[in-house]
């Protein structure tokens, strides 16, 4: 309709309307009425635009951290080609992949980079390694991430971010430690994040290969294992859900203050920050109504008993992949929770019927599970709209209606 609008309003403009062949397609009086709506009409799509075009640039052309589903995790992201499915056109995750770029010598991309490189070269020599080379794998509005090699042959993960590592990397450190911890599915080990020492930081850990196959039916049994697993923190292993530190899902603030209730944690610290966040008073109304007809959401947990495991908390396709034959979780938004919370981002994780026959025969389905499901997505299409505005209004709204019923 904006480019209708636009070629009315051009030959308006060009007089085509005053010549008497041919005749005026339509009166001066519509052709302003066509401009004012295509202006209109144009301003809104350039404003679409924009945030289809970031959100491009953060799935395809490079990783954030966090958050449906990005291949680095909050940490690891982005070193290999290969990758499992994505999704609907590929654009359904809070950060994405970029190319291996080309490999020299140690040299940063400008000031910022050279003292950033610097502080790299500092850690890694202070543990009898020199680097011999490093390679951009890309980045984001948030992050940046390279491999760098040593003399003797050892790769290394880094990202950089221009941030206080207290602030960006603290929480990811801790989350992929927390999943390490398990011992159930591949996770890349984190061996240092600091500051750079001029308002910059850096993270750096194991690199891995990824593209190599995997079996689905490990993958799932692997995923319910860590599930299952004994909490590595003292507060979780009390029955607590939060994390030690509140860390980000994408570029959205996750908070992880503890708490012993999972369905009062859930809905302030998940959903209700959400929804704050959007400051949209409709999706407010509606989150008040969800609210109203599920005692707090507590009707949709009668019956079951949950438990805080750790969660990966952004798994979708772009960070999960195969590393030397085995299954791999990169670039999460740990936190301990309700261990359904995991499937929130499956609408764009492409888990096949084998990666839930494997999963199942560990954690069987608890009854009510299909209307749960409902609910953990909704904080992720949330997250998302949030993040990227769009249809993703339109979806947590529908969502949040069917809760409502």
């Amino acid at each position: 309709f904006s480019l209708v609008g636009l070629i009315v309003l051009l030959a308006h403009l060009r007089g085509i309307y005053k010549s008497s062949s041919p005749p005026p397609l339509l009166p001066p009086s519509a052709a302003f009425l066509a401009a004012i709506f295509s202006i209109l009409s144009c301003a809104i799509s350039c404003r679409d635009l924009a945030g289809f075009l970031l959100f491009f640039s953060l799935t395809a052309g490079g990783g954030a951290g966090g958050g449906p589903e990005s291949l680095e995790p909050r940490g690891i992201s982005r070193f290999s080609g290969g990758r499992g499915p994505r999704g609907l056109l590929g654009f359904c995750a809070v950060g994405g992949l970029k190319g291996l770029g080309p490999a020299r010598k140690l040299r940063g991309g400008g000031r910022c980079g050279l003292k950033m490189a610097d502080a790299v070269r500092e850690w890694m020599g202070s543990q009898g390694m020199k680097v011999a080379t490093f390679s951009s794998l890309g980045g984001s509005g948030w992050s940046r991430q390279y491999v760098y090699k040593t003399e003797d042959g050892k790769d290394f993960f880094v990202k950089t971010a221009r941030q206080s590592a207290e602030k960006i990397f603290k929480g990811e450190a801790l989350g992929l430690n927390a999943m390490y911890h398990a011992e159930a599915v591949g996770v890349p080990k984190v061996f240092h994040y600091g500051d750079d020492g001029h308002g910059g930081s850096f993270i750096i850990m194991e690199y891995l290969s990824l593209g190599s196959p995997y079996d689905q039916y490990d993958f799932g049994k692997a995923m319910a294992k860590m599930h299952l697993a004994e909490p590595l923190a003292k507060e979780a292993k009390e029955g607590n859900f939060g994390f030690d530190v509140d860390n980000t899902i994408g570029g959205t603030p996750q908070p992880n203050k503890w708490d012993k209730d999972w369905v009062r944690f859930f809905r302030e610290q998940r959903i209700g920050h959400q929804v704050n966040l959007a400051g949209d008073g409709q999706l407010e109304r509606i989150w008040d109504k969800v609210c109203d007809k599920t005692n707090g959401l507590q009707t949709l947990f009668e019956g079951i008993q949950v438990k805080p495991s750790v969660l990966h908390g952004d798994l979708w396709s772009g960070n999960y992949g195969g590393s030397n034959g085995r299954p791999c979780i990169y670039d999460p938004a740990v936190y301990y929770g309700h261990h359904e919370a995991e499937w929130g981002m499956s609408w764009c994780a492409s888990f096949g019927s084998n990666f839930w026959k494997g999963y199942r025969e560990l954690i069987p389905e608890d009854p009510g599970f299909r209307e749960r499901r409902v609910l953990y997505e909704l904080y992720h299409k949330l997250n998302h709209y949030n993040l990227f505005g769009g249809g993703y209004y339109s979806d947590a709204v529908s969502l949040m209606e069917s809760l409502a019923k």
